[in-house]
């Protein structure tokens, strides 16, 4: 990815204390650590991808004339310029490789979560890793909010989830989300997730407010999932991201997943990557968003 200078930024170090509850918690809120002119430029792309014409988008709502729908965009970045100069800038990818301890950080997916105000329907617990065709732990989920966002309605994620060591059957989340007409998602062998929302006592349950400039980050293993709400008087918008470690592996799924980010912008014109390589022998399907040195 190209270096944009032009876009002024200052990162505020990731503390070795907050890297140390990444690696023990597998979740974080590192507050404000980007700038104003990145919280510009984080804003503007949101509204440049929720409204692009592209109608391939997942939505989701309470059934009341849009009130409260939540739109899903995936690889959000191809319908934005300033989300591009946004992940372009290195501070995306800084942040991930600090979190994780690697030398680079390689895109995996990039998504908006625009949430407009009024009745908001709860997201079920899940991980990201069974939509993924990958596999390790060398895996984060960046999570930009545009608005300030209460600990009831920000993503919760299961603390120490991370190192359970199992991938779930994808059947919470965005399956759900997606309808029951989706096609099947991953690895149909795979074990159900458990019950958090039903037995939410069971669980030690992690949950933040957070503001504008702040990011959440967390394993991309974690369990995870929101609250809904009767009538929230304010949209919610987020920008997140997953990015992997180069020995990150690759994985041949039974299922549907997520094609890589390099074919989706046409450069390659398959996913035909052995299973179990390291992302970072493929730069032309996850390209590097950050690279120590460089």
């Amino acid at each position: 990815m190209p270096d944009n200078r032009d876009v002024a930024r200052e990162l505020l170090p990731v503390a070795d204390a907050e890297v140390a509850s990444y690696e023990r918690d597998g979740a974080v809120v590192i507050r404000q650590a980007i700038d104003g002119e990145l919280r510009g430029l984080l804003e503007q792309g949101v509204e440049e991808a929720f409204h692009a014409a592209d109608p391939r988008v997942t939505r989701v709502g309470s059934g009341m004339a849009g009130e409260g729908q939540t739109t899903v965009r995936d690889y959000a970045t191809q319908h934005s310029p300033a989300l591009r100069r946004f992940v372009d800038s290195g501070i995306v990818g800084e942040i991930a490789a600090t979190l994780m301890r690697t030398q680079s950080a390689h895109l995996i997916l990039d998504q908006i979560f625009y949430k407009i105000g009024g009745a908001i329907v709860a997201t079920p617990w899940h991980q990201d890793t069974p939509f993924l065709r990958v596999r390790g732990d060398q895996l984060v989920r960046l999570w930009f909010p545009c608005d300030s966002s209460p600990r009831d309605l920000t993503v919760q994620v299961v603390r120490g989830s991370h190192r359970w060591n199992v991938v779930y059957r994808a059947e919470g989340g965005e399956t759900a989300m997606r309808g029951a007409g989706a096609p099947s998602i991953g690895d149909h062998w795979l074990p159900l997730p458990p019950d958090v929302r039903g037995y939410p006592e069971s669980f030690d349950i992690m949950r933040w407010d957070v503001e504008p400039g702040d990011v959440l980050a967390f394993q991309g293993n974690m369990l995870h999932g929101t609250d809904g709400h009767p009538g929230h008087d304010r949209p919610r918008r987020a920008f997140a991201v997953l990015l992997g470690g180069p020995e990150l592996r690759f994985h041949v799924s039974s299922g549907k997943s997520f094609p890589s980010p390099g074919r989706v912008r046409g450069l390659r014109p398959n996913d035909d990557i052995p299973d179990g390589r390291p992302i970072g022998d493929y730069p032309d399907a996850f390209p590097a968003c950050w690279t120590r040195g460089s």
